[in-house]
Formats: structure tokens, sequence, C-alpha cells
């Protein structure tokens, strides 16, 4: 949808681009959605993090949402 900005599922071109993608954790409060890749995914601490915000496009038709990380170059590792 991002690239197209045709819904892959019903073909509409009505398209909400770069929502928030919020989460809700503990207490109610409200965050931001992340991606995470780890470099040591198996490490007890200091896994090595690699997060960003995630932003969602939404098709205003029939409700299809893609979410796409915001800076996809920072959860490479290595």
């Amino acid at each position: 949808m991002k690239s197209t900005s045709i819904c892959p599922k019903c073909g509409s071109s009505d398209i909400i681009a770069d929502a928030k993608a919020i989460d809700y954790g503990d207490g109610n409060m409200r965050h931001d959605m992340h991606v995470a890749t780890y470099a040591e995914p198996h490490a007890v601490f200091f896994k090595g993090e690699h997060k960003t915000k995630v932003s969602a496009w939404v098709c205003a038709t029939c409700g299809f949402v893609e979410f796409y990380a915001d800076s996809q170059a920072s959860l490479k590792i290595g």
C-alpha cells in the first residue's frame, strides 16, 4: 500500500497514510508501537536491541492494515 497507494485486498485508492500505531502497556499507558531485533537474542542481559517505531497504512474502504518500520535500517544487525 505504501508504494502503490492501492489496497492489495480490495483495490481501493482511499488510503490513510502514516497513521501511528499505539500500544497500551502497564497501567493502560499509551506508547508508540515498536518492532525490535536483537544482536544476542539468547543473552540474559545486553541483548543488543535495535528498535524502531511502526506506522500503519489503512484502507479507508475495507479496513485492511499494513505496518511499516519507520526506520528499517535501524533494525539491521551487524
